[in-house]
């Protein structure tokens, strides 16, 4: 008898060691876990975590927004004026210089307007043609052709 008390005696002494362990060990836990879920400032972490989700989100909306954008932004390019071809000349050879010009401003189809500025000693007249697809219903001098294909050049 005296032999079971004292393998009962060893074995409380066993189990209350173990439990003042777990205990201590979750209190560490627990003390842990109260320091993650305060976080910064005193704001748990589910609130710092909706407020990330809430931030993503409108992230997301900003990004869609821009690339809508930019997809319009894209679709009106080859509409755009993006080719110039600009010609100096002399249309008088006998008298001044290089005064007179054509310019050429097309889009990527080589739609838009060929300028032709003639200057004269007296005065500069300026005329202005349509162009679609490169050719025009009125008809082009060599210089404004010329314009034009410098215009739709493939750059390097």
């Amino acid at each position: 008898m005296e032999i079971l008390v004292v393998i009962l005696l060893v074995l409380f002494v066993i189990l209350a060691g173990w439990l003042v362990v777990i205990e201590l060990r979750h209190q560490r836990l627990a003390n842990s876990l109260r320091v993650l879920m305060s976080g910064r400032g005193g704001v748990d972490l589910e609130t710092t975590l909706l407020d990330y989700v809430a931030r993503m989100d409108r992230v997301e909306q900003s990004a869609q927004t821009v690339e809508n954008h930019l997809r319009d932004l894209e679709s009106k390019l080859p509409y755009v004026v993006q080719h110039v071809g600009i010609i100096r000349f002399n249309p008088f050879s006998d008298k001044g210089g290089d005064q007179s010009f054509v310019v050429a401003l097309l889009d990527d189809h080589a739609d838009g307007i060929v300028f032709s500025a003639l200057h004269s000693r007296n005065d500069v007249r300026v005329y202005g043609k349509p162009v679609v697809g490169g050719q025009s219903t009125y008809t082009l001098t060599a210089e404004e052709k010329d314009a034009i294909a410098r215009a739709m050049k493939p750059r390097a």
